[in-house]
């Protein structure tokens, strides 16, 4: 399948994103282990036990990341193994990208992701995202600090703009989107 989505230049940034967001215990596929293991990262089941608030957090982090993972593999698993490879992964991008292209906006089931990882973070305050804390969600996906402040600094306008979930969305599309090297929104992954 060719992916004429994807620019050349994105395609070294796409993979890192699938190595350091997806791919967690580095073998090559994104599966329900991976998934796990990122849930076990945000609200681990020592914390949840011991807290009710954290326990129906992880409760519903479980929740979305089964049906994005099945969602992924419904469009993504080509071969229907269960598991998502990097060319696999690639070509949902491909039509990820093509749909950014086109509408601006991210199939239903790839934004209700964003949604959750996003609404999984301790932020004071929602609707006005602090710096550290965006950083710190994206040192959590593995994402150095000073790029995650570097992204945080573009999206926002140097704090002109609040950082909600819809400037959020934006920044991820925007992510997605750019084509010039060493960008801010590249995140440091080209």
């Amino acid at each position: 399948m060719p992916r004429d989505n994807i620019p050349p230049s994105a395609t070294k940034k796409l993979q890192q994103f699938f190595t350091k967001t997806l791919d967690t215990n580095n073998d090559g596929l994104v599966n329900w282990t991976d998934f796990e293991a990122a849930i076990e990262s945000i609200v681990s089941k020592e914390e949840a036990a011991k807290n009710a608030r954290l326990k129906v957090l992880r409760k519903r982090l479980e929740q979305h990341f089964q049906k994005y993972f099945w969602d992924l593999c419904a469009v993504g698993d080509a071969n229907k193994d269960g598991n998502i490879d990097l060319d696999e992964w690639l070509d949902v991008m491909n039509d990820i990208i093509g749909g950014l292209k086109d509408k601006n906006e991210f199939p239903e089931w790839y934004e209700g992701l964003h949604r959750a990882l996003f609404r999984a973070n301790e932020f004071l305050d929602e609707r006005s995202v602090l710096k550290d804390e965006f950083a710190n969600m994206l040192i959590s996906w593995d994402i150095d600090e000073s790029s995650a402040e570097k992204a945080y600094d573009y999206i926002t306008e140097h704090g002109k703009k609040r950082m909600d979930y819809n400037l959020f969305s934006e920044f991820m599309k925007k992510f997605f989107l750019n084509e010039t090297p060493k960008h801010p929104l590249n995140l440091g992954l080209d």
